[in-house]
């Protein structure tokens, strides 16, 4: 991603219709790497699947392979927008439940039962999470709680940070907005779909509440999956009646096919469901009133920006639509969903829209006769400024930090290759890290070894060896990096260490002078070297000073020869740099020990 500074105007992406990136301005992926994205998508209504697919395809432009995990109606419709598109793969996993289901006693007996159902499957999200989260540059939640990874950055997109709690419930509104505000710490970036301005926003009190300062975040703006299209107006009425509560769809959909038979002009019903059957609905079909089960592709860019005017659900996602193309509407919200209820009341007593509550005696020819009489919304800024925004949001968590790793191979020719495979196969960009490999003499073997690596791998790192007396000698020609990261033979490496400690530099970096890591026992050794990993462990996060570094700032890297080690291949201390910066120990579970230790 481009970082704040290269905010400059861009091109139309062909994916998704809106501009993006120049490919001037974003850095080209080296040959054999791809940057991977995991998106995790609610399916609690089509709208999270809306209005995360043009940042999908926006990704999808920028080279990411996507990794797209979603259930029911949204992976079906997010399945027939991107079939086409060969770096996105699909799978599904169980959602949480509709909380707002039911009526009556029965709704609070649900409401407690599935916020418990919904915590357990939070917590089994996150579980599942950790065993892949290596394998991606990023991950973007919409909806998912527990897609937020310690080793990945990790984005929520959420427009609802108060809760607006049903009837009976209004004083525990507090507790619900700290619950939610803490599970939404837990990312490193909160996305807002809504802008800052207290007098010109769509969301009102769910976005706009005190306790946000606590949370990183961004107001990014309104996004929209609708492309504009120079097309003829000539549906009069477009009804989209999506939505996951069933229980409330079927007489509604039907209440409203019946009076639409007597409304004038052309009508087109788009249910939103994938699983709908059109034969059901047969008897209200005429020349002049169409219904589409679902509508995806070409048809539903076509439908929408054929409407003069739009009946339907008070989704926020359908409400961006609306804002983004000056559509006029009738938002009905679901009863009992009362997000829907609130943004109805709020943009209704705004006169932004018409609105109507769900009933027997809804008078739909009346209310779109209402809709001539209100005031569109004029946004600050629309979905193509929005992506930019997310862009410089997230460009600071997914920077390239630049690594040069130092080994040292002291006569060790034995354990070199296997040292080499390790550095290698770094799941990081080639061009973002070089390796120097450090001997006693230019005639050990070990400059044939690395000569023949390099020439293997002509499209990977840049592999060079250097003869000298010590093995930090040539980490001060650093000019060209930011980070030193000293190893050894002895230690094994896996394959998302630099991408591991990129993000923590990313979180934490900042006035860091030099970092030690912990290296995990080999899994052959005996519980005495667990045992003592586990003081070491310990002992130097209680006190970062009294370890070795492996990390050192470019800048600062002429200390690394000062004061060293009693042996050759030992990094310096890292109490040395304590004068320049933070000293820290980096978390990491990619070092480990190559062959047994003991205590002694």
């Amino acid at each position: 991603m481009s970082s704040p500074s290269m905010a400059l105007p861009s091109p139309t992406c062909p994916g998704c219709g809106h501009p993006t990136m120049s490919s001037s301005d974003a850095s080209p992926e080296p040959i054999g790497y791809h940057p991977r994205a995991l998106f995790a998508v609610s399916s609690l209504g089509l709208g999270h699947a809306t209005r995360s697919l043009v940042v999908i395809r926006w990704f999808l432009h920028r080279g990411y392979a996507v990794t797209l995990i979603s259930a029911g109606n949204a992976l079906a419709f997010l399945r027939l927008e991107l079939e086409a598109e060969p770096l996105v793969t699909f799978q599904e996993l169980a959602d949480y439940p509709a909380l707002e289901r039911g009526t009556g006693w029965r709704f609070y007996l649900y409401l407690m039962l599935d916020l418990l159902r919904t915590w357990r499957l939070i917590r089994r999200e996150r579980r599942q999470l950790q065993a892949v989260a290596g394998g991606y540059d990023s991950i973007f939640s919409d909806g998912r709680y527990g897609f937020h990874s310690r080793w990945t950055p990790s984005f929520i997109l959420s427009h609802q940070i108060a809760f607006i709690p049903p009837h009976g419930l209004a004083k525990t509104a507090w507790i619900s907005e700290r619950l939610n505000l803490a599970a939404l710490r837990r990312f490193d970036c909160l996305l807002i779909p809504d802008y800052p301005h207290a007098g010109a926003n769509l969301t009102g009190q769910l976005a706009h509440v005190a306790g946000l300062q606590r949370c990183s975040h961004h107001f990014v703006g309104i996004l929209s999956s609708y492309q504009r299209l120079d097309l003829a107006q000539d549906i009069d009425y477009l009804f989209v009646i999506s939505g996951y509560l069933l229980e409330h769809k079927g007489s509604f959909v039907r209440s409203l096919l019946e009076q639409a038979a007597d409304l004038p002009g052309n009508k087109v019903f788009i249910l939103g469901a994938v699983g709908d059957t059109a034969a059901s609905y047969a008897a209200f079909r005429r020349p002049d009133l169409q219904i589409h089960t679902v509508a995806s592709g070409e048809l539903r860019q076509t439908l929408f920006n054929r409407a003069r005017c739009i009946v339907s659900r008070a989704g926020y996602t359908t409400i961006m639509d609306l804002v983004e193309h000056d559509k006029r509407a009738v938002l009905i919200p679901t009863p009992n969903q009362t997000e829907q209820e609130y943004l109805a009341r709020h943009l209704g007593r705004l006169n932004h829209f018409v609105t109507r509550e769900q009933g027997d005696d809804m008078d739909i020819a009346a209310a779109l006769r209402d809709c001539d009489r209100t005031q569109r919304i004029r946004p600050p800024w629309r979905t193509a400024e929005s992506l930019q925004r997310i862009d410089n949001a997230m460009a600071p968590l997914l920077h390239r930090q630049r690594f040069r790793i130092v080994l040292p191979a002291m006569g060790d020719t034995a354990r070199l290759p296997a040292a080499l495979e390790g550095l290698l196969g770094q799941r990081y960009p080639s061009d973002s890290f070089d390796i120097l490999v450090v001997s006693d003499g230019p005639d050990d073997g070990i400059a044939d070894t690395v000569r023949r690596y390099a020439e293997e791998r002509p499209h990977g790192p840049r592999l060079r060896h250097r003869a000298a007396g010590r093995p930090r000698e040539g980490a001060s020609d650093a000019s060209s990096v930011d980070w030193i990261l000293f190893c050894d033979a002895k230690l094994s490496l896996g394959p998302h260490l630099l991408q591991q400690l990129n993000t923590w530099l990313n979180r934490h970096g900042k006035d860091v002078a030099a970092a030690s890591t912990v290296a995990f026992p080999a899994t052959s050794d005996g519980l005495s070297a667990w045992l003592g990993f586990g003081v070491q462990r310990l002992k130097h996060r209680l006190l970062p000073a009294s370890g070795r570094v492996r990390l050192v700032r470019a800048d600062l890297a002429g200390l690394a020869d000062c004061g060293a080690g009693p042996g050759k291949d030992e990094p310096p201390p890292i109490k040395l740099f304590r004068r320049h910066g933070r000293l820290r120990q980096v978390p990491t579970d990619q070092v480990s020990r190559a062959t047994p230790v003991s205590l002694g």
